[in-house]
């Protein structure tokens, strides 16, 4: 495929938001909380819910500082992937296994992101493994779907272990692939 990542990012934005739509009748749902507010917020609240919709952050940032805190420069599929817009984390499915997508509901949560990015590449730097950024949760707390720095490949990787498996060649097609669900 030829699709960049944000290209299938916001794709499988209007994928998800369609499956709720025709799961729920309602754009996605999230709890309320009062001391969490993101620009995806949308509506009143109603019974410690809010609506949201993912939304294209104007500019993108970037994640520069990231990059001279590590001497390294990340491969653009991750700068694209957490730097095109905030969202929730998405809850979806790839070949049978339940996953989600991590996202920045607001700036603080970008900044905590952040944080745990650089101690997830300092972990992989002491334990001399390739450098990658997790994009992804799994249901076993100790795997993760990560894109390989030096070639954007998504993979499937355990923490400490390093690579279990290539997922995909790159993140647009690894979204591409992705069905949304929704999680109670």
């Amino acid at each position: 495929m030829n699709h960049t990542t944000q290209t299938q990012l916001f794709d499988f934005f209007e994928r998800f938001k369609a499956h709720w739509q025709t799961q729920k009748k309602s754009l996605p749902q999230a709890i309320f909380e009062p001391q969490w507010i993101s620009p995806c917020q949308i509506g009143e609240v109603e019974n410690q819910l809010i609506f949201w919709s993912p939304i294209k952050r104007e500019p993108a940032l970037d994640m520069s500082n990231i990059e001279q805190a590590l001497d390294i420069k990340l491969h653009p599929s991750i700068v694209d992937f957490f730097c095109s817009a905030y969202s929730a984390g998405l809850p979806a499915v790839y070949q049978d296994h339940p996953i989600e997508l991590i996202q920045a509901w607001n700036d603080e949560d970008f900044n905590l992101l952040q944080e745990n990015m650089l101690a997830h590449f300092m972990m992989q730097k002491r334990l001399k493994q390739p450098a990658s950024m997790f994009i992804a949760s799994c249901s076993d707390e100790m795997q993760i779907v990560s894109v390989l720095n030096a070639t954007g490949e998504v993979q499937l990787e355990t923490l400490g272990k390093g690579q279990e498996a290539i997922l995909a060649e790159n993140l647009a097609d690894f979204l591409a692939t992705l069905t949304p669900v929704i999680i109670e």
